[in-house]
């Protein structure tokens, strides 16, 4: 008899880590399974329901450097996971970006392979007019 000793599958495979965490609903604290890199503080939230209850990531900010100033935000992207959202594809963790008019919601492949790309391509645009505007100076 032989055995032959199969790999791994994507379906086997440890999720991160999850922490027990304190939250308020309605003035009353419970405890909740939270996301290891979720930074939301569930006590200060004081949420009215558990359904109401989400986890997010740190904060990616894209700043824009002004001629006559402070840096400005243009945009943030934050990890996130709604587990009771009436949408499945947020009751998975997702990246979310906002740009201060309006939310963007992207799988984690959307926002690796496009949203991501889009960025890379955008940067070498913005490289490539900076170049120009720099030889324009002379």
């Amino acid at each position: 008899m032989t055995t032959t000793v199969q790999p791994a599958t994507a379906a086997l495979e440890v999720p991160p880590p999850r922490r027990i965490a304190p939250a308020l609903i309605k003035g009353t604290k419970v405890l909740i399974e939270c996301e290891a890199w979720c930074t939301v503080d569930h006590v200060a939230a004081n949420e009215n329901s558990i359904e109401d209850i989400w986890h997010a990531g740190e904060y990616a900010d894209l700043k824009v450097p002004r001629m006559s100033g402070t840096p400005e935000l243009l945009a943030f992207a934050r990890l996130g996971v709604d587990e009771q959202s009436d949408e499945p594809g947020m009751q998975k963790p997702f990246v979310f970006v906002d740009d201060g008019s309006a939310g963007f919601y992207m799988t984690p492949e959307q926002a690796a392979d496009e949203f991501a790309a889009n960025l890379e391509a955008f940067a070498a645009q913005v490289r490539a007019m900076a170049k120009t505007a720099k030889e324009g100076q002379r």
